[in-house]
């Protein structure tokens, strides 16, 4: 995540390319194995026909995986504008563009939220609570250091003249 300040605006970038690239890895490598065992082996005659349907499924749940890699980490692009009193968060994915329009009096705060990830561990993404205590998740992208998430929440609820985080986190951050 990156952050670009102007006098009235705050763009929050979200472009997780590395998590493209292993799900374009796991897709290429799925495909090749897919059109294998669909013929495209040079001996393809020789093998048993277990040996091609277990390629064919192990390459196409590579190929689903990848997909699926792809689909869950939309590039994410937040305006945070003063003039217009708005929150504009735009998401390109796999499957096209989701736009979302919030205007400031909908919106409590940005928080951070707090996953687990596959072994347990917490992970932070960032996220924003409205006022009818609904829960938007911004970020797709999960960290395990809860410092640098919270550091993007300090700084747009700052801008946004918000709830401003509690006095222990601006501590933490001084002391940097």
């Amino acid at each position: 995540m990156q952050t670009e300040q102007t006098q009235n605006e705050l763009i929050i970038s979200e472009t997780p390319g590395c998590v493209w690239i292993m799900g374009l890895f796991f897709a290429l490598i799925g495909g090749i194995f897919v059109y294998g065992a669909l013929g495209g082996f040079t001996d393809y005659d020789r093998h048993a026909p277990w040996t091609i349907a277990l390629t064919l499924f192990m390459g196409s749940a590579a190929v689903a995986v990848g997909v699926w890699v792809i689909y869950s980490a939309p590039i994410t692009k937040v305006v945070i504008d003063r003039i217009e009193n708005t929150v504009f968060i735009q998401r390109w994915g796999l499957f096209g563009k989701h736009k979302s329009f919030y205007h400031f009096d909908e919106i409590e705060q940005f928080m951070l939220l707090e996953e687990k990830d596959n072994e347990g561990d917490p992970v932070w993404a960032l996220g924003m609570l409205l006022t009818n205590e609904e829960t938007v998740k911004i970020s797709s992208v999960a960290s395990h250091d809860e410092r640098f998430k919270s550091n993007f929440v300090f700084e747009i609820n700052e801008f946004m003249h918000k709830q401003m985080p509690p006095a222990q986190m601006i501590l933490e951050l001084e002391d940097e």
